[in-house]
């Protein structure tokens, strides 16, 4: 089940995240409907921060997804997950977040495998 967080303003884009399956997912540009989702997929050994420039860059036009893939954030225990679990996952953030629309993929190192 996910649990949402606060939203907070940045200029003329939001910043938000939630929960799913114990995923945080972090939600950066501008709100509404018919914006362009932007889904980005980290590496190893990176986390979600690898995508920092590139959401800084594409923030004020596309809604900026990234989430650090289960068992790579740093200071936890590594809790390896299936490929089943990470595509699920996919599945599960794409239509939280554009149930409508397709999404575009970035895709770095290993993120192409579940990409």
């Amino acid at each position: 089940m996910a649990s949402a967080e606060a939203a907070t303003a940045v200029g003329s884009s939001a910043s938000e995240s939630f929960h799913l399956d114990g995923v945080k997912v972090h939600v950066e540009g501008p709100e509404g409907t018919g914006t362009d989702v932007l889904l980005m997929l980290h590496g190893w050994p990176d986390t979600q921060r690898f995508w920092d420039a590139q959401v800084a860059a594409f923030a004020t036009r596309f809604r900026c997804m990234r989430f650090t893939l289960p068992g790579f954030e740093p200071g936890t225990p590594r809790d390896p997950a299936s490929l089943d679990r990470i595509v699920e996952l996919l599945h599960q953030v794409s239509l939280r977040t554009s149930p409508d629309r397709p999404v575009t993929l970035l895709l770095h190192d290993w993120g192409c495998l579940f990409g």
